[in-house]
């Protein structure tokens, strides 16, 4: 980073930190839609007061995202590549929030507040902090400190959409309606979620996608007495828990038909790049209260989380569940599970094949019903991609220590789109502390990190 911008960025942190804060002083829940159009107006206008050329409201069936163009200053852009034109970043983040209950809050969620956190380090206090309005704002404080020092020498394009706590249902239809002006670029840049359990920042070079399911029971058209109908009537729960049973093998591996088949292989720079990572696994065992791990797929416990797949059951509800007894024999038994899938596995035919294991499995005595609830495909951009040395190279410069290599994030993220319809890799770099609370009350964003997020962004827009 130039020492110009670089300096802009320290003098102007005071002024960053209150627009950030009137931003997240407006609600925007796109699970209800509180708030929604009266943030959109404001990000549209922070998006022009930070130095955006021009900025686009893209209505949906559901809530409008937004896209902001920051063209390069002709006299910054670098003499080698002034003849193709200024290369281009484009960044993605969503403005929408989690609800949030004030009464689960220390402080009121929507009135953003500075105290200092268990660490001793100051914390922004607000819903939206970490996930996910700190972080992309990162990138309007960068485009600032270059235009107003040595100018921006690369373009910069910004989606942010409004459902991506609601499953992102909308995003692909923008992506493809927009993909001439989304998809003139270079790199699909990222920044969401915490950083390493380390402390270290960390670049992932990928998702895990997912496909969420329910299935659903129903026996006897109400609960019974067990004693007057118990043996004969049957029990929607035992239906469901031998389904249940039947979706994995006694060594924790998924049973479902061709579940494995289109997973890619760990190549040796994989394996290399699990080597380098930071891991205490009597740490995570002691934090967790657990004595070993899950059986399954994968020679460790890194190898199992970023590059096999999973099948969770997120929940299981039949019957009574209060306290003392009560004999019944219920009438449904419902199931929620998730299946985080790695590169290359497609999330609709994973359901098929998840929908045709339990209709196989059922008995017969009890209806059941499959509902598909939700997906998001994997992506993952190869480690040996031309983009991951100057993204690298902009985090090493940004943060106090070296960056974390990573094929992929654990979790899901709708970043397979920008792969899928505009081919562009993919890179994400996350800005929040290991400890945002992100989704939970008293959710926060470290002002060190959120420095560390601006300078980042700095640089890798210097240097695209």
């Amino acid at each position: 980073m130039s020492e110009a911008a670089r300096q802009f960025v320290a003098d102007h942190e005071a002024e960053q930190v209150d627009d950030l804060f009137e931003l997240l002083s407006q609600p925007s829940i796109s699970a209800t839609g509180e708030g929604v159009a009266d943030c959109v107006d404001l990000v549209q206008d922070l998006c022009l007061q930070y130095g955006f050329d021009d900025v686009v409201r893209v209505e949906t069936p559901g809530q409008p995202a937004v896209i902001a163009r920051a063209e390069a200053d002709a006299a910054a852009v670098d003499e080698a590549t002034a003849d193709g034109g200024a290369p281009t970043t484009f960044v993605y983040g969503h403005y929408d929030v989690q609800p949030a209950d004030p009464d689960e809050w220390t402080t009121p969620p929507f009135e953003p507040t500075v105290r200092e956190g268990p660490d001793g380090r100051e914390r922004i206090h607000a819903r939206g902090a970490g996930d996910n309005k700190g972080q992309w704002f990162a990138h309007l404080c960068a485009v600032r400190a270059l235009r107003e020092t040595t100018g921006l020498p690369t373009n910069v394009t910004l989606l942010l959409e409004g459902e991506e706590e609601s499953g992102s249902p909308n995003l692909d239809g923008v992506v493809r309606e927009y993909a001439d002006v989304l998809g003139d670029a270079d790199l699909a840049y990222v920044a969401d979620g915490p950083i390493d359990e380390s402390g270290r920042p960390h670049v992932l070079m990928g998702a895990r996608g997912m496909q969420y399911v329910q299935v659903d029971v129903t026996g006897p058209n109400r609960d019974l007495h067990s004693g007057n109908y118990g043996g004969p009537v049957p029990n929607p729960a035992w239906e469901l828990v031998r389904i249940v049973a039947s979706l994995k093998d006694e060594t924790g591996r998924v049973a479902i038909d061709g579940f494995y088949d289109d997973v890619r292989p760990i190549e040796q720079q994989d394996r290399e790049a699990l080597a380098a990572m930071p891991f205490d696994e009597a740490a995570i065992k002691a934090d967790l209260g657990i004595d070993r791990f899950a059986e399954g797929p994968g020679e460790s416990y890194l190898e199992k989380l970023l590059y096999y797949p999973t099948c969770n059951i997120c929940g299981f509800t039949s019957g009574y569940g209060g306290e003392g007894s009560k004999t019944v024999l219920p009438s449904t038994a419902t199931l929620k599970m998730d299946m985080r899938l790695v590169a290359d596995q497609d999330p609709e035919a994973i359901y098929e094949a998840f929908e045709d294991h339990v209709h196989r499995h059922a008995t017969g005595v009890c209806d059941v019903e499959v509902t598909k609830m939700g997906q998001m495909h994997p992506q993952r951009t190869p480690l040996d991609h031309p983009i991951r040395e100057p993204v690298m190279q902009a985090v090493a410069a940004a943060w106090p220590t070296e960056p974390i290599l990573k094929p992929t994030l654990g979790g899901s993220l709708p970043t397979a789109v920008f792969e899928r319809e505009l081919g562009l890799p993919c890179v994400t770099v996350p800005y929040a502390n290991e400890d945002e609370n992100n989704h939970s009350p008293d959710e926060n964003l470290a002002l060190d990190c959120f420095r560390s997020g601006v300078r980042t962004s700095v640089e890798l827009f210097d240097r695209a």
